[in-house]
């Protein structure tokens, strides 16, 4: 007599809980995964604009000259709006908050993650910052926001420049998940 045969695998109502439940675990998991991601890019756009104006105080101080860092992504400074197109280093001879014909670009700075816009607000209304040879901004305290371009204002985040050109990320004292400017309230986008 033939030896039984022994089934191997899955039927068909084990595979289909099987995903089924896979389906509501992984249904479940995206939200969080998406608003870690979303987190992730706003943390990595204010650290490349902390960086910048960093850099662009370091180069002022050590070549004594005044350094500027302005918006855009070509050979020109771009419009006030034109943040998140990326950004351009250069040491500003004539101190003028532009890059004019013959001065040096330093570093240039790749686009913001998709999805996000940054916005200098400053004393005086310009839209570059330029750092003097002794460190300072040229009397431009202010404020650097990154939004998501849906203005969820859980991912804005935003640095703090003050007049002697030192930068601070700002932080969610409160703890309601939306950090605070320098006066205390809430950052919107």
């Amino acid at each position: 007599m033939p030896a039984p045969r022994t089934q191997n695998g899955l039927t068909v109502s084990e595979l289909l809980t099987t995903l089924a439940i896979a389906a509501v675990l992984v249904g479940t998991a995206i939200p969080g995964i998406s608003g870690l991601l979303n987190r992730a890019k706003a943390d990595a756009a204010i650290e490349q604009l902390s960086r910048a104006i960093q850099f662009t105080r370091y180069q002022a101080i050590s070549l004594r000259t005044t350094a500027t860092l302005c918006p855009g992504a070509g050979e020109t400074c771009g419009r006030r709006d034109s943040w998140h197109e990326g950004a351009t280093v250069f040491l500003d001879g004539n101190a003028n908050g532009v890059r004019d014909g013959g001065e040096e670009v330093l570093q240039r700075l790749q686009p913001l993650p998709a999805g996000y816009r940054a916005r200098w607000r400053s004393f005086g209304n310009r839209s570059s910052l330029s750092m003097r040879p002794d460190g300072t901004t040229d009397w431009q305290p202010g404020n650097m926001l990154v939004c998501p371009t849906d203005g969820d204002a859980q991912n804005a985040r935003q640095l703090i420049v003050n007049a002697q050109g030192r930068v601070r990320v700002s932080r969610d004292s409160d703890g309601d998940g939306i950090v605070e400017d320098a006066d205390g309230r809430p950052v919107s986008c």
